[in-house]
């Protein structure tokens, strides 16, 4: 038993003095956030520095040092590698309906960075006003890190992959704005005037009707629906009048920037023409121009993307043509999103 102590003291002696003058290791230079590869901005955890004055999209990018060396300063490479972004795309690792590889003129870079004892940072910058002319886009750039003047490359984290969604820079997030810019906006949908004979028929209160969409009643009501008391706005063509150019409009001051607008029905029978639509200034133009407008489209696709290129009036609602018999909507509400741009 007394050997058997010896044996285990020289044993732990032994190894305590290989520990003591083991090697230190192997420093390796590596972008901290390769591990995320590919890289999205802007991203749920905000990623980027707006800068508004200048119009500049900024990106730290931070280079970290492994190992037990000493730690001192070293100078590193940076280049963008558009091959190694083009792998990405053809690849598929980032949607390659939409990405491309990130012309050379709206991004600048270091071409070398010093880096510091612990880890070292740098920003890539995108150029906003060079940026617009991408929209729908996403934008990749394939940062290296090269020829290290101290310690190696981490090869597996030497790449950083930024993915550059322009929508989402240049147009933003999708905000709900209806209540800011609709008045009611529907479900359910207020009357201004209902007929006391028939209380399920009435006028819209806030939105514009054409003459045509008020068919019922000697051409004095029409637009509302109460039908199962839900106030519903509505066209209908039942053996009364047919009608022709019927729009159902509400104008506001909108701002710059991309919309969504969506409708949400109870139900509808279209054999003719109907649509969701905006267009410029404050009413709709007859259904012969519909092209004319900021963009249009069928009930069975309820959802209404468009532009607005400055501040000003814009008119959103309902055009159609109802001439056959027995053609209707009832319609329970819209919703506005407004896309706010980081600039």
């Amino acid at each position: 038993m007394f050997s058997g102590m010896v044996c285990l003291v020289v044993l732990s002696m032994a190894s305590c003095e290989k520990i003591a003058h083991a090697p230190q290791g192997t420093a390796n230079i590596y972008f901290t956030a390769a591990i995320e590869n590919p890289y999205t901005v802007p991203s749920v955890v905000k990623n980027y520095i707006a800068d508004k004055a200048a119009k500049k999209l900024r990106i730290p990018v931070y280079i970290s040092r492994s190992g037990r060396q000493d730690q001192k300063s070293f100078t590193v490479n940076i280049t963008a590698d558009d091959s190694a972004a083009k792998e990405l795309i053809t690849e598929g690792a980032v949607d390659n309906t939409k990405a491309m590889v990130a012309p050379a003129d709206v991004y600048s870079m270091p071409a070398s960075v010093v880096g510091g004892k612990d880890s070292s940072a740098f920003e890539v910058v995108f150029d906003a006003n060079k940026l617009t002319a991408y929209l729908g886009k996403l934008l990749v750039l394939s940062v290296r890190l090269e020829n290290p003047s101290k310690y190696q490359l981490n090869d597996q984290l030497s790449v950083l992959n930024i993915v550059l969604d322009v929508d989402g820079v240049m147009l933003g997030a999708k905000t709900d704005v209806t209540d800011k810019y609709i008045k009611n906006s529907g479900h359910p949908f207020a009357a201004s005037d209902i007929y006391a004979a028939d209380p399920r028929r009435g006028v819209l209160a806030d939105w514009v009707e054409s003459s045509s969409v008020k068919n019922l009643y000697n051409g004095k009501y029409g637009g509302w629906d109460n039908y199962g008391n839900g106030g519903f706005m509505s066209m209908e063509r039942y053996g009364s009048p047919e009608i022709l150019n019927g729009k159902i409009y509400q104008t506001m001051k909108l701002p710059a920037g991309k919309y969504v607008l969506t409708a949400a029905f109870l139900d509808f029978g279209i054999v003719d023409q109907a649509y969701i639509t905006a267009a410029l200034g404050d009413s709709l133009p007859d259904i012969s121009d519909i092209n004319t407008t900021l963009g249009y489209t069928p009930f069975t696709s309820p959802s209404l993307e468009f532009v607005v290129p400055d501040e000003q009036d814009v008119s959103i609602g309902i055009l159609a043509n109802l001439v056959q018999d027995l053609q209707w909507f009832r319609l329970d509400k819209f919703r506005l999103y407004y896309y706010q741009s980081l600039f």
